[in-house]
């Protein structure tokens, strides 16, 4: 197998929390990490890929766009997804979303990353996917790029090579020596350069809004504030919070709401009853229908 420009396809094999306020990259403050970005740069998108198949569809996709700023609703999130047009229906969607998830927190892991740097790498990853096709996209491929971009956006840089090639390990299954034996000797510039394209797709994509809030110190600190800091429920809690960054919670839901969902849940599995602590939900700010609505998403998880 070599690393030549695949097609298009949901079968190419290449490795390849929305908030109200973002942190906003411009090309220059990428310069500064060694790679520089023309905002003028396009992408050629077949006219296959870009034709609606309905009237309403395309007034539907035009105001989902438009919200591209806000949280979207689970349905809204489903319908106008991308790569419905291509076939690709929501429970599809679901796994190739889990898959590279599952990519990402291996990389990650293997890079010593924390936690939150993973996190936002599935975070962005979501986002470029509620605008792009997983049918013309390779997600190895996306996944990669924006791991190499969440650990600059948090502030725990790695090394672009260090990425790739631990990337290109955990794909093919081969340590980086034996698979550069195996494939073409251009094989490692041409995947550098795939993946440097495919971070500025993302950042076009995304316009360059990569800041991403996680439900972990909103979590920590209202448990905290309750007297449960050390308890075993906190513990539970933030497994629950990064199990639900395999779904689109963060694309639907503040990061308090995420935090309350997972506390309700984690208590509940311990069989806790945290009304012995007054006002427990209103420090969590999130009204009854949208824990409801959180907690039975992170249940479906498992």
């Amino acid at each position: 197998m070599s690393f030549a420009r695949p097609h298009h396809t949901e079968s190419s094999q290449y490795p390849v929390l929305p908030s109200h306020k973002r942190r906003k990259f411009s090309a220059t403050n990428w310069e500064s990490h060694g790679t520089s970005y023309n905002h003028s740069s396009t992408y050629e998108v077949s006219s296959s890929s870009t034709k609606m198949t309905s009237t309403s569809y395309k007034r539907d996709r035009t105001r989902f766009e438009e919200k591209d700023s806000e949280f979207m609703s689970r349905d809204e999130i489903e319908r106008f997804s991308p790569s419905r047009k291509d076939g690709i229906d929501a429970l599809q969607e679901t796994h190739l979303r889990y898959s590279y998830c599952a990519f990402l927190q291996n990389l990650g892991l293997r890079l010593e990353l924390p936690q939150t740097t993973i996190g936002t790498a599935m975070v962005l990853c979501h986002r470029f996917f509620v605008r792009r096709s997983h049918a013309s996209h390779d997600r190895f491929l996306i996944a990669t790029a924006t791991l190499f971009l969440a650990a600059k956006s948090e502030e725990t840089p790695c090394p672009l090579n260090n990425v790739l090639r631990a990337s290109s390990e955990i794909f093919h299954k081969q340590d980086f020596n034996v698979l550069c034996y195996l494939l073409p000797v251009d094989w490692y510039d041409q995947y550098r350069e795939r993946v440097l394209e495919a971070e500025q797709m993302v950042l076009t994509t995304l316009n360059f809004e990569l800041n991403v809030q996680h439900p972990y110190a909103h979590l920590t600190s209202i448990l905290d504030k309750l007297g449960l800091a050390q308890s075993l429920l906190v513990n539970l809690a933030l497994s629950l919070v990064s199990e639900g960054l395999r779904s689109s919670l963060w694309l639907q839901f503040k990061p308090h709401q995420i935090a309350a969902g997972a506390a309700y849940l984690a208590a509940r599995s311990l069989n806790m009853d945290l009304t012995s602590c007054q006002n427990v939900w209103q420090e969590f700010y999130t009204p009854p229908s949208v824990l409801k609505d959180v907690v039975q998403q992170l249940m479906e998880l498992f």
